[in-house]
């Protein structure tokens, strides 16, 4: 390589003016990796004692100086040593940068030389470094910048796109030939079809006529000679919608409105059956008078018997207390006979107080004061109690309880249930005169518990089953026993009321089975039952309550 140097000026001279004004650090090595030459500025920027540079150490003295001192970073410096000879000795050219200990950031560009050395440069790129550091935060900066408001205006556009989704009615957007350009969310659901996925661009009346109820598109045709046509309509089971439109610009665009008036129809309906409920009661306060006649009748039928009892042996007593105190030689009143009268009495009252009862009991429900409570309750237990104390008072049947397979728990109002039980069981007892024995049968029949009162009286005829549920209704065996005819219609509005049923099956001489089901609960497995016998002529009765 030709050099050109004038020949009045010495190759020294122009090689120190050369290194002293150099702006980077220089450094060249022979073949031996002996170090030749090394400028001010090499030194300066190496931070390499002058010392140690003056005596022209080899490239591993100067190496090794910088690793010991860290300026290659954590790490064996000897490790650090041989990358760097390794480095030269592969004779190519290397480019990379290094920060020192000092945190000045230099850049290493190394060449190697035709005589078998090396020559490096060593530039301070610390401040450049720094201005692009800078550069590069205030681009992240203002990226980040750009991208919150970019954010922002997405949560705009999001915000209101939501709010118009989110209103629950339907809205759509059409230009002047009826094409649709804008729809929310309500609106296509109501019309969407896996046919037609996107509805911008459709035409809003095809679009009704296709997907949208019978007869919308012709009302909204309609609407432009009569504006008083009914646009309400069904969507699906139970959502109705109003359908309106609007102008918004004088270029022929307008805004179709599907107003959901569901709730509206609702409270009408809701008023509607509070509004036939007063015309109920207003009957029922007819039905009401009607029955008070009615009881009048029945009572002065029915307390007629007891108070005849109640008088015949007051005045017995009195007429024996009378002699035996007017006549000496009289006998006295024998405690036998005082008994039985006084039991009479007692029966008699006893009747009475029953009657009253069930007549009180029978006005409240015919009156709508029947209200039934349901509430878990111990369902087995109840009917031992009830039946414990039938048998008490019970004379003449023995009560034979079958009831283990009964649910021991079930939602009913224990009162009302227990009062249908007892009713039950002492038509049971009353209508089998000269008998021994009722069964009561429990056992669980799917999401029913049935409860069977069986007993082998006087029966029913076939044709009278359908009537006994009516009030005051009783059957032509019933003659001659004492009753009122409303136990039964009594007991029929308790399990009714309970989502229940009430079966009867009889033959007229033979038995009677009355059956109470009642849900106890929808949850359980069903377990079922023993059936009764299938009888083509005497199956269960569906119940015609009179009102």
């Amino acid at each position: 390589m030709q050099h050109y140097i004038r020949q009045d000026l010495s190759q020294d001279r122009v090689l120190g003016n050369l290194l002293g004004t150099a702006h980077q650090g220089l450094m060249i090595v022979d073949s031996d990796l002996r170090l030749v030459l090394a400028n001010e500025t090499a030194v300066r920027l190496l931070g390499l004692p002058a010392d140690l540079v003056a005596a022209m150490p080899t490239l591993a003295d100067l190496l090794r100086f910088a690793a010991e001192r860290g300026d290659f970073g954590p790490g064996d410096p000897r490790t650090h040593v041989e990358a760097g000879l390794a480095r030269v000795r592969a004779r190519r050219p290397f480019d990379f940068e290094r920060r020192d200990h000092a945190g000045t950031v230099l850049r290493v560009q190394g060449t190697p030389t035709q005589d078998g050395g090396f020559v490096t440069f060593y530039s301070d790129i610390t401040e450049a470094r720094r201005h692009e550091d800078a550069a590069e935060e205030a681009r992240h900066v203002l990226e980040h910048r750009l991208e919150e408001r970019s954010a922002e205006l997405r949560r705009g556009r999001d915000l209101l796109f939501n709010a118009v989704n989110a209103v629950r009615d339907g809205l759509a957007i059409v230009d002047e030939r009826g094409t649709i350009v804008l729809a929310n969310g309500t609106f296509k659901r109501l019309f969407r079809t896996p046919e037609r996925p996107e509805l911008e661009g459709a035409n809003i009346l095809e679009v009704f006529e296709t997907s949208g109820p019978p007869g919308l598109a012709e009302a909204l045709e309609g609407l432009d000679t009569d504006p008083e046509i009914p646009c309400e309509f069904r969507f699906g089971r139970e959502t109705w919608y109003r359908v309106s439109r609007r102008p918004i610009g004088a270029d022929g665009t307008l805004t179709y409105k599907l107003t959901d008036v569901t709730a509206f129809k609702k409270q009408h309906r809701v008023l509607q059956r509070h509004a036939d409920k007063l015309v109920k009661l207003l009957r029922n306060e007819q039905k009401i008078n009607e029955l008070q006649r009615e009881f009048v009748s029945m009572a002065s039928h029915e307390f007629r018997t007891p108070l005849a009892i109640i008088a015949s042996n007051a005045q017995r007593l009195q007429r024996r207390l009378d002699k035996a105190g007017t006549d000496a030689g009289a006998p006295a009143v024998d405690a036998e006979t005082l008994t039985a009268r006084l039991g009479n009495i007692r029966q008699s009252v006893d009747r009475m107080q029953y009657l009253i009862n069930r007549f009180l009991s029978f006005s409240q429900g015919q009156s709508g004061m029947l209200e039934i409570s349901p509430v878990r309750t111990p369902l087995r237990p109840l009917v031992e109690a009830v039946c414990e104390h039938r048998q008490k008072v019970c004379e003449t049947h023995r009560l034979d309880l079958d009831i283990a397979d009964l649910p021991e728990m079930a939602t009913i109002d224990a009162k009302l249930i227990e009062q249908s039980l007892d009713n039950l069981i002492s038509n049971a007892v009353k209508y089998s005169p000269g008998q021994e024995r009722v069964r009561i049968h429990g056992f669980t029949d799917g999401r029913f518990a049935v409860i069977r009162i069986e007993d082998t009286g006087v029966g029913i005829p076939k044709k009278e089953i359908p009537k006994i549920f009516r009030r005051y209704y009783r059957a032509s065996t019933a003659s001659g026993i004492p009753g009122t005819g409303i136990g039964l219609h009594m007991t029929d509005m308790i399990v009714s009321g309970h989502g229940g049923r009430l079966n009867v099956y009889s033959e007229v001489g033979k038995a009677t089975t009355v059956e109470i089901r009642i849900p106890h609960s929808r949850n359980e497995a069903e377990t079922g039952g023993p059936a009764l016998p299938e009888d083509p002529e005497n199956r269960p009765v569906e119940k015609e309550v009179a009102q």
